[in-house]
């Protein structure tokens, strides 16, 4: 290994390894990203995509509608040919109610667990706060 500060190749998080000992709080982090770069061999997001239309009834056609694409640019995300845009992909989480992480296989979760760690520690005059803004926040977007 060089002593420089590049990055090692052979580390499976991609981080210089002082990181870890420098930064004890990011070692789940590092460990997310180790476990995650295991998993990109399979690309769930077909399959998600699959499922998540299947629990609405919709047809590949009504969602490729539904989403402004065409059809077959829709079924070939479906069957794993291709991949959204990256600005397109969170409209489909949007629209799915999930969050991009989850659509992408990144949590198996479709909430963001660090928002609820930050809203768990709020006391009840802030969750309203938080509350109202988000529900302004949704009115204007409709």
């Amino acid at each position: 290994m060089n002593n420089d500060k590049t990055i090692d190749p052979s580390n499976l998080t991609g981080q210089p390894a002082d990181i870890a000992a420098r930064c004890p709080d990011l070692k789940d982090r590092l460990a997310g990203l180790a476990s995650q770069r295991a998993k990109d061999e399979e690309n769930i997001f077909p399959l998600r995509l699959k499922m998540l239309r299947q629990e609405l009834n919709l047809t590949q056609n009504e969602l490729a509608e539904i989403l402004g694409v065409p059809m077959r640019t829709y079924a070939n995300w479906e069957q794993g040919r291709s991949f959204p845009s990256i600005e397109r992909l969170p409209h489909i989480a949007a629209f799915f109610d999930v969050t991009v992480d989850y659509l992408l296989g990144v949590n198996r979760d479709t909430v963001n667990h660090r928002v609820m760690d930050q809203l768990a520690i709020l006391n009840p005059e802030q969750r309203k706060a938080v509350e109202l803004v988000l529900v302004s926040m949704k009115k204007e977007a409709e």
